[in-house]
C-alpha cells in the first residue's frame, strides 16, 4: 500500500512539473540536434530506467532500488505508447508543451532513468555520391574465393537484416528467402505482414549478404546458400523508420531463429543500440550496425556487444565518407559495391550500408562453418580473422581490421590446440602429438580432399578438412600410426579434435 501511494505521489509530482515546465527556459544546451534527412525528431523518445544492477552498485538497498525504479515506470504513465520489456525500455511521446531536448532534460534531473534520447526517424545509409558501377571487387579484397573453397554456407543458418525490405521475387534471393517480420506493424510475415522492399534499399542490402552464388544469375553474396530473413522496418518510400522499430526487428528476428542481424541506418550513437546489441546476444545472436556516412569521429561511445561496422575503399583506405572512432570495431568494403536491386536488377552502390551487411554475412558463414560456437566465440572469431591494415592492433580508423572471409572460415574450424609432425615418408611411422588439450580423448583425422567445414554433432564443433578419416584416439595427447606404402606423392591434411575443440591443420606431402 506504501508502494502504491509513493508511486502515485511521484506520478502526479511529475505530471505538475511537466505541464508547468517552461520548454523555453530548460539550460539551452542543445543536447539532441536534427540533421534533416539524416535523424529527425518523431515527437517520441526512448525511455531506460536504472536497472537493478545498477541501483545496487550505487548504494541503494534492494527495496528501495525497488521504488526508483517503480517510481520511473510511473512517471511516464500518460505518455507511454510501447513497453519493450526485453529491454526494459519505454516509448513515450513528448508531451504538449516540451520538446525532446527539455523533455530529456526534465527526465534526466530525477536522477532514475540509464538514458533518455529521442525516437529518432532514422534513414537508410545512401551513397554519398552517384556510384562508378563496377564489378563485385569486394570479395577479391576479402579473400572470398578462397573461403568458398571451404564453405559456402547452409540454409541451417539464418541471417537476418533490418530495413526496407525485399524484392521477394528477385531471381537471386527467392529461393533462400524465410518468413520475416515487419516491426512498424508488429506483424510476422507468416500471419500477413508485408515485408516488400519500399525503396530498394534492402534489397541491395540483401545481396551482399546471400546472394546465391554459382547459380549462373546475376551477383553473389558472402554466402552462397543461407536463410535469408528480411525484417521491414519502414512503409515510407524515404525508408525513414523510427530508431525504436529498427532496434525491435532485430531483436525479433533473433528470438525467431536468426543468427545475425544487421541494421544500415543513421542511429548508431544512441546507447539503445548498445541495449538491443546486448539483448542480441542474450538470444544466441550478434546485431550489426553501420558506422554512417558522415566521417564523423565516433569515440564518445563504444559497444561491447553492438558490432560497429566502417567502410574501406579499393585501396584499403578508409572509406571518405566512412565515420570512425573508438566505437568502430571492423570495416569492410563500402565503395561501389555490387549487388541485387529491384526488379531482378544489379547494380552497385556505395555507403556503410553494404560494409554492414558484408560483417554480418562473415559472421554468418562462420557460424555455418561451426554452429557451435558461442556468440562471444563467434565475434571473437570475426575480430581475430580480419586483416589488420591501420596501425598495429585494434585502432580508431578500421576497429580491428578489414573482413577476409577465408581467415574467418579457417578460425572458425580450427581450435586452440596445436597439432605437431614431421615429414610423411610412406613405409614408415609417424607420430601426430597436440598440445592445448583439455585432458579427455583426442582423436586424429586426415583427408585427401583439402580444406572444409565439418560439422562433429557428437563432439559439439567442426573439423576444418574435407571428408575426414580417423586414424585414432589418444588420451595421451600423442598418437603415433603407419603410412601405407605407395603414397609418395600424395597430399595430405591432418586434424585433431576433443570435444569442442580442434587444432589446426596440418598439410604435408607424403615422401
Amino acid at each position: 500500500m506504501i508502494r502504491t501511494l509513493l508511486t502515485a505521489v511521484a506520478c502526479l509530482t511529475a505530471a505538475g512539473s511537466l505541464l508547468s515546465q517552461n520548454p523555453g527556459q530548460h539550460d539551452g544546451s542543445e543536447r539532441f540536434v536534427e540533421r534533416p534527412g539524416a535523424l529527425e525528431f518523431s515527437g517520441r523518445m526512448i525511455v531506460r530506467p536504472w536497472q537493478m544492477v545498477d541501483l545496487l552498485q550505487q548504494g541503494h538497498s534492494q527495496s528501495s532500488a525497488h521504488l526508483i525504479r517503480e517510481s520511473a515506470a510511473a512517471r511516464l504513465d500518460g505518455w507511454r505508447i510501447r513497453y519493450y520489456e526485453d529491454v526494459d525500455e519505454h516509448i513515450v511521446s513528448v508531451p504538449a508543451g516540451l520538446d525532446e531536448n527539455s523533455f530529456a532534460a526534465l527526465l534526466d534531473s530525477t536522477g532514475e532513468y540509464q538514458y533518455v534520447h529521442p525516437d529518432w526517424i532514422c534513414y537508410p545509409l545512401q551513397a554519398p555520391n552517384d556510384p562508378n558501377y563496377g564489378s563485385q571487387w569486394h570479395h577479391q579484397t576479402m579473400s572470398s574465393e578462397m573461403g568458398w573453397d571451404i564453405h559456402v554456407g547452409t540454409t541451417a543458418t539464418t541471417a537476418a537484416w533490418v530495413d526496407t525490405g525485399v524484392d521477394t521475387n528477385h531471381p537471386d534471393l527467392q529461393a533462400n528467402l524465410v518468413s520475416g517480420y515487419n516491426s512498424v506493424d508488429k506483424i510476422p510475415q507468416s500471419s500477413g505482414g508485408n515485408v516488400e522492399d519500399i525503396n530498394g534499399h534492402g534489397t541491395h542490402v540483401a545481396g551482399c549478404i546471400g546472394a546465391i552464388g554459382n547459380n549462373g544469375t546475376g551477383v553473389a553474396g558472402v554466402a552462397w546458400d543461407m536463410s535469408l530473413m528480411p525484417i521491414k522496418t519502414s512503409n515510407f518510400s524515404s525508408g525513414g523508420a523510427y530508431l525504436s522499430d529498427i532496434l525491435d526487428g532485430a531483436r525479433w528476428a533473433t528470438s525467431n531463429g536468426a543468427k545475425t542481424a544487421s541494421a544500415s541506418y543513421t542511429g548508431v550513437e544512441n546507447p539503445s543500440v548498445g541495449t538491443t546489441g546486448t539483448e542480441v546476444k542474450n538470444n544466441g545472436g550478434l546485431f550489426f550496425y553501420a558506422a554512417d556516412n558522415y566521417n564523423q569521429n565516433h569515440s564518445s561511445f563504444d559497444y561491447p556487444d553492438t558490432i560497429v561496422v566502417g567502410g574501406t575503399d579499393q585501396n584499403d583506405n578508409k572509406a571518405s565518407f566512412s565515420s570512425y572512432g573508438v566505437a568502430i570495431d571492423v570495416t569492410g568494403p563500402a565503395v561501389d559495391v555490387w549487388s541485387t536491386r529491384l526488379g531482378g536488377t544489379y547494380g552497385g552502390s556505395s555507403g556503410t550500408s553494404f560494409s554492414t551487411p558484408l560483417a554480418n554475412g562473415v559472421t554468418a558463414m562462420i557460424w555455418s562453418a561451426n554452429p557451435y560456437l558461442t556468440p562471444d566465440e563467434a565475434q571473437q572469431v570475426l575480430y581475430g580473422s580480419v586483416d589488420d591494415i591501420g596501425a598495429p592492433g585494434e585502432d580508431d580508423t578500421f576497429g580491428h581490421g578489414r573482413l577476409n572471409l577465408h581467415q574467418a572460415l579457417l578460425d572458425a574450424t580450427q581450435g586452440s590446440m596445436d597439432l605437431s609432425l614431421g615429414n610423411l615418408t610412406a613405409g614408415t611411422s609417424a607420430t601426430l602429438t597436440v598440445t592445448g588439450s583439455a585432458g579427455g580423448t583426442v582423436w586424429f583425422v586426415y583427408s585427401l580432399d583439402g580444406l572444409a567445414a565439418y560439422p562433429v554433432a557428437s563432439l559439439s564443433t567442426s573439423l576444418g578438412v574435407a571428408n575426414p578419416v580417423l586414424l585414432g584416439s589418444s588420451n595421451s595427447g600423442s598418437f603415433v600410426g603407419n603410412v601405407p606404402m605407395g603414397t609418395t606423392g600424395v597430399d595430405v591434411w591432418l586434424q585433431a579434435i576433443e570435444s569442442g575443440n580442434t587444432s589446426d591443420v596440418e598439410f604435408r606431402t607424403i615422401m
